[in-house]
């Protein structure tokens, strides 16, 4: 048999071995060289392939190799997605997009074959810029049709080393560019040097007595006497009435603390037994305005009687009690575990919403990651948990009566028709395991909801639609075929989100770059599909915790997918739709009736209700008792700021989750080394989420894109906007949401130790009204910052101390 041959005449990849060899060898360099020379267009990137063994990397035709790798932004955008591809002839190669961020490089004719030792170093263009190590993606594997495709080794782990340094202005700026105003536009933000960090977190010197006795800050903390107790699991016991039995184990549980078997019932409180910690039903009454009476609590210790007691109106107010006296009872740096002082603790939320969004559709963390998680929101007395599980890259819950949504929609691999798992995006590898997989099954969804219930968080679920479907679309579509296979088109077309005759939308791409992403609402399958998710949903849900929002995203559609649908242009042409600009409205107000078919509230992003240049659609036209809307775009310096106030005085309920505040995705610092995304700000460090003040949106705008201050003429502009409001209605603002976005966290490291410990600062704002909140700029800097201080006092001293005990990983700033 003769050997096949490169154009060259030399060895080129002949078999399996091959092209194993030619994976664990290639050396693979990506260099990002420069942001700023193209505006904010595009950048300019290098590519270095080095073959680091025997087999000729070459062109052949008989064994034409690809190498495939997933990349944030669209490359050569002046050619690509438009065209089949674009040939660079100085390097002999032709990059092509496939579909969302997968690329594919392939060698042309002209290709100079690599032989051992040899390189090819080549440059391309992207989209917009990339200032971050962890823009880059890794897992980037080489095929050829007829073999199995292979990881590049050099481009596996979470280190990136095949990046090249961020080491030049350059290369870690965003954009320089000039304005049609002529005002330039230039990214001020350098990474951190050791001296500014040590002035920008200095030593805090602070005494102890500056520690915040517990986080988040009750309402009332009075410390009665010098006297403290000990509190020990070798003679203390546990009392209770029966309607706080759950959270008497509860403390039992974590403290390790014994319940008392004869006074569960029957203990005389008044009598303030020794040795015990007494949980009962009492009118309690924080006094502060606008608390929720329904979870306040008090938590009393009388240390000459060494009894304490818990009480509170309900059983979520005795949970928040239970989380404060552990609280009281964990060690810090000046006391032991188990001392408590003789103190009075009367405390209640400022907002009935203070949630933690969780997206595992883009990277997938297993249950137990879900459940150390709803382990610390309840220590810090969060109580919603906004679990993001559909989007374009993944869909995460089984449906019964729908395997093809987790047979399909839970996998990436290297199958590019997705006959059989989706592509294999955000780095995931060709195979259809391990990065990018998963999902929960029926029966460990129910075990997140009662591991949620039992801590007093309210699980809200977001099938996000119509955008962000392509997951379930595909999963659809495939189902269609195999019953269509089988001659049984009334059943393939009952859950079908897309029309089978429509062509045109291949070329509508959505900001992730998927042509195939939007349902369609002219479909009545669609909605069909829909009823059935929700109604899923409330089975899953009811015995443990029942359903009572449902979220179905609304975020950031492709709208334009929908100009050549046979189906919607027919939905228009029957006049039960005004124009093709009225579908989105259509479809959210078709689903707020299905929601409320079902007896629930409906949640959405705010885009999913806010008109593009104009306001919200009319509260009126949803019939659901409550509509939530969640406000997260706010780049202070285009006014959008305004969106939630508006929201607000049309009558929605608002949950703030502003971007540039509250996306825990964005990196903690301004550094290249730092991962994250940065679209709504460079950096979100913990000081920045804890000066957060819901009470008044535009106090927090801070900084413009380019880190430039806003300045109080730059306010003065915003509010001379057209789109100025003002909040009428602030019984509507129902609180504030932490957001994780998961495209460039792939490990349950990486998970924690974004939302660790913002989250912590999160919960301090969303339960404590800060006396500086309100305040005017000159009386309020100081006294923020002593409030920060002892915040940082108490996370140094005692708090990053209980993460450690629970094995949760969390970031600092480097030294």
């Amino acid at each position: 048999m003769s050997e096949a041959l490169t154009l060259d005449g030399g060895p080129c990849i002949l078999s399996q071995e091959d092209l194993n060899l030619i994976a664990s060898t290639l050396g693979v360099r990506y260099q990002v060289e420069d942001n700023l020379s193209n505006g904010r267009t595009l950048f300019t990137a290098s590519l270095t392939l080095t073959n680091g063994c025997s087999v000729t990397l070459g062109y052949s035709p008989s064994s034409l190799w690809s190498i495939y790798f997933s990349h944030l932004r669209m490359v050569e955008p002046h050619f690509l997605p438009q065209d089949d591809g674009v040939d660079l002839e100085h390097a002999g190669v032709r990059l092509s997009h496939h579909s969302s961020c997968i690329f594919k490089l392939s060698p042309l004719k002209s290709f100079t074959p690599l032989h051992q030792g040899q390189s090819l170093t080549f440059q391309f263009n992207a989209q917009h810029y990339s200032a971050s190590r962890s823009d880059i993606l890794p897992n980037w594997y080489i095929h050829i049709e007829g073999l199995q495709p292979r990881i590049i080794k050099s481009t596996t782990g979470e280190s990136l080393d095949f990046v090249g340094p961020f080491d030049t202005p350059k290369r870690y700026k965003r954009f320089d560019y000039t304005l049609p105003s002529g005002k330039r536009r230039y990214d001020i933000y350098q990474p951190f040097t050791p001296e500014v960090r040590f002035f920008r977190y200095p030593e805090d010197k602070s005494s102890s007595v500056h520690m915040k006795i517990v986080i988040p800050t009750p309402v009332h903390y009075d410390v009665r006497s010098d006297r403290t107790v000990t509190i020990t699991t070798q003679f203390w016991k546990i009392s209770c009435q029966d309607q706080f039995l759950k959270e008497a184990h509860y403390l039992s549980e974590k403290s390790g603390i014994s319940l008392s078997k004869e006074t569960l019932s029957s203990c005389d409180y008044d009598k303030k037994p020794a040795k015990i910690i007494a949980l009962r039903e009492a009118d309690v009454r924080p006094a502060l305005a606008g608390c929720l009476r329904l979870e306040a609590y008090e938590v009393m210790v009388d240390t000459s009687s060494e009894y304490i007691q818990i009480s509170a109106n309900t059983a979520t107010g005795a949970f928040y009690g239970v989380q404060t006296l552990l609280s009281l009872l964990a060690p810090s740096y000046n006391k032991a575990s188990g001392i408590v002082a003789d103190c009075v603790v009367q405390d209640a939320p400022r907002f009935p919403y203070r949630g933690m969004h969780v997206d595992v559709s883009r990277n997938f963390q297993p249950k137990e990651e879900i459940l150390r998680l709803l382990d610390r929101m309840a220590t810090y007395k969060m109580n919603k948990l906004h679990f993001h599980l559909s989007d374009d890259e993944g869909w995460r819950l089984e449906i019964p009566g729908l395997p093809e949504l987790t047979e399909i929609g839970s996998k990436r691999g290297h199958d590019l028709k997705e006959d059989t798992c989706l592509l294999p995006m955000l780095g995931s590898g060709p195979f259809p395991h391990g990065l990018g997989c998963g999902f929960y099954s029926v029966d460990e969804y129910k075990e997140i909801l009662q591991y949620a219930n039992d801590r007093h968080i309210e699980v809200i679920p977001e099938i996000d639609m119509p955008g962000h479907s392509h997951a379930a679309i595909r999963a659809m579509t495939v189902r269609y075929d195999r019953l269509m296979a089988q001659d049984k088109q009334a059943e393939a077309e009952r859950f079908l989100l897309s029309d089978p005759s429509e062509t045109a939308s291949g070329h509508v791409y959505s900001v992730q770059m998927l042509s195939e992403t939007a349902m369609n609402p002219g479909l009545q399958s669609t909605f069909t599909f829909i009823d059935k998710v929700i109604t899923e949903l409330k089975e899953l849900h009811q015995d443990i915790q029942p359903l009572r929002i449902f979220h179905l995203g609304g975020d950031e559609v492709p709208f334009e997918a929908w100009d050549d649908s046979p189906a919607c242009l027919a939905l228009v042409e029957s006049g039960e739709v005004h124009a093709m600009g009225g579908l989105m409205q259509y479809f959210v107000t078709r689903v707020g009736q299905l929601a409320h078919q079902h007896g629930l509230d409906l949640a959405v992003w705010q885009d999913g209700v806010v008109e593009k240049d104009s306001g919200p659609y009319k509260r009126s036209k949803f019939p659901n008792s409550n509509v939530l809307t969640y406000f997260w775009r706010n780049v202070w310096e285009t006014g959008q700021a305004y969106e939630a106030y508006k929201l607000a005085n049309a009558g929605y309920q608002v949950v703030l989750a502003p971007g540039t505040h509250l996306y825990f995705d964005h990196p903690h610092e301004p550094d290249p080394e730092e991962r994250g995304l940065y679209w709504a700000c460079r950096f979100i460090d913990t000081h920045k989420v804890f000066l957060f003040a819901p009470d008044n949106l535009m106090s927090n705008a801070d900084v413009k894109l380019t880190g430039e201050k806003i300045t109080k003429s730059d306010l003065k502009v915003l509010e001379e906007l057209e789109d100025f409001t003002e909040l009428r209605k602030p019984e509507n603002i129902q609180g504030i949401q932490g957001q994780i976005w998961t495209e460039l966290i792939r490990t349950p490291e990486q998970f924690h130790s974004m939302i660790f410990p913002r989250l912590i600062a999160l919960a301090e704002r969303a339960w404590h009204r800060a006396a500086w909140e309100n305040m005017d700029d000159r009386s309020r800097k100081s006294i923020q910052e002593s409030d920060w201080s002892s915040f940082a006092h108490t996370l140094a001293h005692k708090e990053l101390m209980r993460l450690e005990a629970a094995n949760i990983p969390y970031h600092i700033p480097p030294p």
